[in-house]
């Protein structure tokens, strides 16, 4: 699920840098850049979340 969304949030920053910077007014661009760290910054949250579950369940099971 996580590769999912970060291969989306990739795909949008690939698709946003492959614009003509002519279409890329300051106002879209502002949008568009807050949008996608917005997205990056949920993939990362989940990450982190993720790993500290995974720590806690870690050391419950003595380290494994």
């Amino acid at each position: 699920m996580l590769k999912y969304l970060q291969e989306r949030v990739n795909k949008a920053t690939k698709e946003f840098d492959g614009k003509p910077a002519q279409a890329r007014t300051v106002e879209v661009a502002t949008v568009e850049t807050g949008t996608l760290a917005k997205k990056q910054g949920r993939v990362q949250d989940l990450m982190r979340r993720l790993a500290e579950k995974l720590g806690k369940e870690n050391d419950t099971e003595g380290g494994r």
